[in-house]
């Protein structure tokens, strides 16, 4: 990592420094703290029920393997645990976090044990089961369904599953069928005490026939190598949810399955090992040797709690027992995904060509499985460049393999083949600009800016007329050439994308300007504009514009429609969407005055949308225009009307982490506006005091601690603030403050002040 001097565009009148430069190399620098329990502050079962799809199950730290249960409801659904259920399917082994949209997902390689008779039709075989012998903390998972009690726990590539059957027949089923998409074909094979096989999949069937001429999409396959602790006595297969055959040694084929089982004398207690892979059913078991090897259920349980415990300790709050729960339980999820996809002996398969092609590691933690970086990259990643800044490198890495693989960056990783295309613009692109100009720059920045100026200039070959966004790699030709994406492009999106990669546009002209890149910064800065010509100044509201130029009628700015022009958001959310630009967005919204009584009708007429994206920057939009007070007030509205610690406790899906990297932001009091900008916008905490832990290879500072004078919980506003003890009169920070440590004081009012007014950016 090399020192850098940040010639920053597009700051806003904002100067930041990068971290000092290490002596040695950063991964190398001991990281090492003092360790409360805080998973016990964590409950797992949050956000499984209502819109939250999280996942309830066993994992560690961006582990590929999450064994988690899946719940049994109707075809469609990409949750795969909903509180609400009554009945399970199995416990599975590839899950995302939070995920929307239907009739897709992972859910695969899937275990149910079964007590009694065989029974293998997925409708008749589903387990009931209740809350009440469900518990859940940080790598540990257990319920009793079915009559069999069942637990759970994980090592990044493989799970130990710990059934306890009463006495009688009893059998472990294993489908290797078993998807939220669909199973294309499978192998189960049985040897004695192990069974090896694997599930094709797609995983999403929709995107697969939509993009069938960009080649092979959606596809994946699953391998696995999974042992049992007492001899099988019985065995067999099964396909289609029919026709069992007793003895048989293997099947194939899509929707393929089978069992091993025991006549149990008295209540006996199983171990089952699963080792997961994209490799090899080899490398599968080679995993599940590397990371579990003879250790047994308990001790793989003690290590994955540990490790949580880890984690979540970079982070000490202090405040109620309930807003530690809230915060480390969504401080957890934040470090789901991106997930690490290097399996042992230093090796990871990566998909973008079409095909999976096993590369030898080198060094490099292959993150993946960030579906989507549409969302994550506004929360989880700037949090992460605090958080676990070592991982940086790696995701930055990773990126630029998919590049060099497929030839685009992703917008929307995962572990199938091909670009899942989900969602819109260039989302890497300020991702990878946020790293660089924290100093965060252990990547090949020459061959990322190739990748930056790629997708800000070109377009993937065949994209379909009227489907620019989702179809969509790079950037659609009528942008570069009309400086706005025309209706007829996209009008599910049209308006929406172009403040998207307006954007984007400006994080590749910060990351040209900080490598050097004077013309090119030139170029970016001056079509980051490009938000302007979408935005009528006659009305102040974003919206949609045909080939020719002219408006879109009839307009409604509040239209959520697939007409509308704008993503997953309606005109009203996206009209605040200049993340780059906010004194412009407020002069074309009619200046200081009419922007702050938008902003209000926004809130009180009920337009704000906190369980999407779109909408995650618009409470700190107050304090950017010169108005911290509103920021305050709306942000604690905010978490406290829309979260809680309950199973619906989240207002819409968690995204990869993207809702509960929110919360945890929200919850210290910062966000970053820009996601490419190194400067965080203050507000009050939610917690009396938050002590970050920044790790010294990459951050010299050694603490930072966000302290109040006076009650968070009763005093929402910031009458006055510090920095290590000098006044602080503005409502925003940099980064390099925050990572050279030190101490932000925030002495609390119950009524609303003009502190942070005259401070502005």
């Amino acid at each position: 990592m090399k020192a850098l001097s940040l010639p920053l565009v597009l700051l806003a009148g904002c100067t930041a420094d990068v971290a000092p430069e290490p002596s040695t190399d950063p991964d190398d620098v001991p990281f090492t703290y003092s360790e409360l329990p805080l998973t016990d502050f964590v409950d797992p079962l949050v956000g499984t029920g209502g819109p939250g799809n999280t996942i309830p199950g066993a994992l560690v730290p961006h582990g590929m393997v999450r064994a988690s249960p899946d719940t049994y409801a109707e075809p469609g659904v990409v949750d795969a645990y909903r509180y609400e259920d009554t009945r399970m399917d199995g416990f599975s082994h590839t899950h995302l976090e939070g995920p929307g949209a239907s009739f897709n997902g992972y859910s695969q390689i899937l275990l149910l044990p079964q007590s009694g008779d065989l029974v293998v039709d997925p409708d008749a075989r589903a387990a009931s089961f209740e809350h009440a012998t469900e518990s859940a903390r940080p790598g540990y998972y257990a319920v009793t369904a079915g009559g069999v009690q069942v637990e759970l726990t994980a090592t990044s590539l493989a799970a130990v599953h710990r059934y306890t059957f009463p006495a009688g027949d009893a059998r472990v089923l294993i489908d290797v069928g078993s998807s939220l998409g669909t199973s294309i074909d499978g192998a189960l094979a049985f040897s004695g005490s192990e069974a090896t096989g694997h599930g094709e999949y797609l995983v999403h069937p929709l995107l697969s026939a939509l993009y069938d001429s960009f080649g092979d999409t959606a596809r994946t396959t699953v391998y696995t190598a999974i042992t049992v602790s007492v001899p099988p006595t019985t065995h067999g297969t099964f396909q289609n949810g029919e026709d069992a055959t007793e003895g048989a040694d293997a099947v194939e084929g899509a929707w393929s399955g089978g069992w091993l089982g025991w006549t149990f004398g008295a209540e006996t207690t199983v171990e089952v090992r699963v080792g997961i892979s994209y490799i090899s059913a080899e490398q599968a078991r080679q995993n599940l040797d590397a990371d579990v090897g003879d250790a047994d259920f308990d001790t793989v349980a003690a290590r994955a709690e540990a490790e949580w415990n880890h984690v979540l300790n970079r982070v000490q709050v202090d405040g109620t027992d309930a807003q530690k729960q809230q915060f480390y339980t969504a401080l957890y999820r934040s470090a789901f995904q991106p997930a690490d996809h290097t399996e042992a002996g230093g090796r990871y398969a990566v998909h973008a060509s079409g095909d999976a092609e096993v590369l030898d590691a080198d060094g490099l933690q292959f993150m993946t499985d960030d579906w989507c970086q549409w969302d994550s990259f506004r929360t989880v990643h700037p949090l992460g460049t605090l958080f676990e800044p070592e991982l940086r490198d790696d995701i930055a890495r990773s990126a630029l393999v998919v590049y060099q693989q497929g030839g685009w960056l992703d917008k929307c990783s995962w572990a199938a083949t091909g670009y899942s295309r989900v969602m819109i613009a260039n989302p890497t692109v300020p991702i990878l600009t946020d790293m660089l100009v924290k100093g965060l720059d252990g990547f090949d920045t020459d061959e990322a800016w190739a990748a930056i100026d790629k997708a800000g200039t070109e377009e993937a070959e065949g994209v379909p007329y009227g489907l620019c966004g989702y179809a969509s790699l790079g950037t659609p030709p009528e942008y570069l050439e009309l400086g706005f994406v025309p209706q007829a492009c996209d009008p599910a999106q049209s308006a929406s994308l172009t403040l998207e990669y307006a954007v984007d546009d400006a994080a590749a002209a910060r990351f040209a300007a900080v490598t050097g890149r004077d013309d090119d910064a030139a170029r970016y800065t001056a079509r980051a504009e490009y938000w302007r010509n979408t935005f009528d100044t006659s009305i102040g509201y974003a919206r949609p514009r045909n080939v020719d130029g002219s408006w879109v009628e009839p307009f409604d700015a509040d239209e959520y429609s697939t007409s509308s022009g704008f993503c997953e958001a309606t005109s009203w959310i996206y009209s605040f969407h200049v993340l780059h630009d906010v004194p412009g967005m407020v002069e074309a919204m009619g200046g200081h005055d009419a922007f702050i009584e938008r902003l209000d009708r926004f809130f009180d007429e009920g337009h704000f949308d906190v369980s999407n994206e779109p909408s995650f920057h618009i409470p700190w939009l107050y304090a950017a225009a010169g108005d911290p007070s509103g920021t305050q007030r709306r942000v604690r509205e905010t978490l406290e009307s829309s979260f809680s610690v309950t199973p619906d406790g989240l207002p819409g899906n968690d995204d990869a982490g993207a809702t509960s990297a929110w919360v945890v932001l929200a919850s210290l009091g910062l966000y970053q506006i820009d996601p490419s900008e190194p400067v965080w916008t203050i507000t009050t905490p939610a917690v009396s005091r938050a002590e970050l832990r920044l790790h010294p290879g990459y951050y010299a500072g050694g603490t930072f601690v966000i302290e109040t004078v006076g009650d968070p919980a009763t005093q929402p506003y910031i009458a006055s603030a510090t920095l290590d003890g000098a006044a602080l009169d503005r409502a925003w920070i940099t980064h390099e403050e925050i990572t050279r440590g030190g101490t932000l004081s925030l002495t609390l009012s119950d009524a609303p002040t003009d502190w942070g007014v005259s401070g502005g950016r």
